[in-house]
């Protein structure tokens, strides 16, 4: 036996439309920020995911006398000791992938970054020692 009520209809309609409106608000916004640290083989396999073309800026955050002894391809040098002076000419919007020797100078200039709003950053684990030791590519 089947039961209709009139109201059946719009109380369905009103438990989906709560049931939507609570699964969206707790998704994250979509310009939630993402700070974190990847493996040496994650932050290759996001470099070669770009097919050749980066969509973000690596960021070897050592002395240059450190990035000249060998960096990641296509990275660029901003020494740690300076960085929060380039922090403005920096876009927030932009993706971010940085490292160190070991994680140490790079631990805190993601956190500047973190603080100053940038929305995407990601840190190497172990820095230039965990990426060399993983044997992937360096140069210089």
């Amino acid at each position: 036996m089947t039961v209709h009520h009139p109201l059946l209809p719009a109380f369905l309609l009103a438990v989906a439309f709560v049931l939507v409106v609570g699964c969206l608000e707790g998704s994250p916004a979509p310009d939630a920020q993402v700070v974190r640290t990847i493996t040496p083989l994650e932050a290759s396999t996001l470099i070669e995911g770009g097919g050749g073309e980066l969509g973000f800026v690596i960021i070897d955050v050592r002395r240059p006398d450190e990035f000249a002894a060998g960096h990641i391809p296509g990275a660029i040098n901003i020494d740690s000791a300076h960085f929060s002076e380039h922090l403005d000419d920096l876009d927030p919007g932009a993706t971010y992938l940085i490292y160190c020797q070991r994680a140490g100078r790079s631990s805190g200039v993601r956190e500047m970054m973190r603080d100053a709003g940038f929305r995407e950053v990601y840190e190497i684990e172990g820095g230039m020692s965990a990426w060399k030791a993983a044997g992937l590519p360096v140069i210089g």
